[in-house]
């Protein structure tokens, strides 16, 4: 290559480069102008990035005028939202309540972040910060279509303030009105609510991963699947009887798995379920210490039975409180017995825990959510 040719090719270069840093330059002013187009308001509403929410599980959080609060309405609201969460040995809600006014929502910006907000408003007072924002939310129109044939209504909305956010809005023509709608609604909200602490729960539960080799061992002894956290431990395994234990630092946990032939319709009953847990954690179970052995402790506290589909299969449910006899030592339980209709067999599922330095009604809440895993 000459010199010549060489001075060619340079200058082609430099003005292909030249023109690229050009053509890069007319982009970003074409994009700035653009965004300048559109207006600072619009564009900041565009690339302003939501928070996350956060707060524990079943925390409510609710926003009400104190002189709305300071009424019977307070009394209704936490005789149904603080009611007890069955069944536990010393009482707990059923949700952890925290009231705040509005502005104490305003002065600290960092509390919209929350995951579970109820905005309680009587809609006739219009004099209320708090009222303007609840019409501000859903629009007239839609309020009065809730009002047009009761004085109470409720509206359910996602991602108000933050991400992976409920907010319920419970409002009525005056203070009456919302504490009859609050007794009304009170099992669809808590459904919803339930509902979505759900990937909550998934992700507390089974952040860690899956312990494969329990889960296939409940697989192939008793032809069910259920998806066992890490963590957990096996302690004790006879042909027809699995213990699975997860020991944490002020708490242990357990699932006690069995199976039989399900020949009558009696085995369905909370008199035979109560029964048989007796008769296994007489067999298995105990603290150690000779003659010891748990069963159902119901001379204080009573039993609670429920029937359920758990994954499409037909379910019985017990609840109450197990003692350890001759030792100081107790907790709650849920008991299971899952019909496999398939093939004509019951599954035996039992959850409990002994936490006596800790409330127990979150542990029993991440032990149901394993137990719903069971299918066949």
């Amino acid at each position: 290559m000459n010199f010549l040719e060489f001075l060619r090719i340079s200058v082609q270069w430099i003005l292909a480069i030249k023109y690229f840093r050009m053509g890069r330059l007319l982009i970003v002013v074409f994009f700035l102008g653009l965004v300048s187009a559109c207006g600072e308001s619009n564009v900041g509403d565009r690339f302003r990035t939501m928070p996350s929410s956060i707060g524990n599980l079943h925390q409510v959080n609710l926003v009400v005028d104190p002189d709305l609060w300071q009424s019977e309405l307070e009394e209704t609201f936490r005789f149904y939202y603080q009611g007890a969460y069955l069944i536990l040995p010393q009482p707990e809600p059923i949700f952890d309540l925290r009231v705040f006014s509005l502005d104490d929502i305003l002065q600290e910006p960092v509390r919209r972040e929350l995951k579970i907000f109820i905005k309680m408003v009587n809609i006739s007072d219009q004099n209320s910060q708090l009222t303007q924002m609840v019409m501000t939310d859903l629009g007239q129109e839609r309020i009065n279509r809730y009002l047009e044939n009761d004085q109470f209504g409720v509206q359910i909305v996602r991602d108000k303030w933050a991400r992976n956010q409920l907010v319920v809005y419970l409002f009525g023509t005056d203070s009456d009105a919302i504490s009859e709608g609050v007794v009304r609604s009170f099992e669809q909200v808590k459904s919803r609510i339930k509902d979505f602490f759900g990937s909550m729960l998934e992700a507390e539960v089974y952040g860690g991963g899956e312990n494969r080799e329990l889960t296939q061992l409940i697989r192939s002894k008793f032809g069910a699947n259920v998806r066992i956290p890490t963590g957990w431990v096996k302690a004790i395994e006879s042909d027809n009887f699995l213990w699975l234990r997860d020991e944490k630092r002020h708490a242990s946990l357990s699932l006690v798995f069995h199976s039989l032939d399900y020949s009558s319709e009696d085995q369905l009953t909370p008199q035979f379920l109560r029964e048989l847990r007796d008769s296994l954690t007489a067999e298995y179970i105990s603290s150690g210490k000779e003659g010891t052995y748990m069963e159902v402790e119901d001379r204080f506290l009573p039993l609670f039975d429920f029937s359920r589909r758990i994954n499409g299969h037909y379910a019985i449910e017990l609840r109450g409180i197990w003692a350890m006899r001759e030792d100081f030592m107790g907790g709650p339980f849920k008991s299971f017995l899952i019909l496999n209709e398939a093939t004509n067999r019951l599954l035996f599922v039992d959850a409990f825990a002994y936490a006596p330095a800790e409330d127990k009604r979150n542990h029993m809440i991440r032990l149901n959510h394993i137990v719903q895993t069971t299918d066949f």
